[in-house]
């Protein structure tokens, strides 16, 4: 189902939650007090968006890791585009 859904699942999370995930991942990122040491591990990564929040606040590396490709696939995309590569590593696991 996540695969089908990947194309469309990032603005389908911020319709119908009402932009409450945008919220929820910040409060939940900000709960860690990452002091830029911290390996943090993202179970079921989908497009890698609390990975991505994770880095930009302070995470020394992410390891995002997800079942679905095609939500990795676009994980891969957005880390690359946000120059995170270094420190994001997404991989594909059950």
């Amino acid at each position: 189902m996540f695969d089908a859904i990947a194309p469309r699942y990032d603005l389908l999370n911020r319709v119908l939650s009402v932009g409450i995930d945008q919220r929820w991942r910040a409060r939940a990122i900000a709960s860690l007090q990452l002091t830029g040491t911290e390996t943090l591990l993202d179970v079921c990564t989908g497009t890698a968006d609390v990975a991505l929040a994770a880095s930009v606040s302070g995470a020394a590396r992410v390891l995002g890791v997800d079942f679905a490709g095609a939500m990795l696939r676009l994980g891969v995309d957005k880390v690359a585009a946000t120059g995170r590569s270094d420190r994001i590593t997404l991989v594909r696991g059950d």
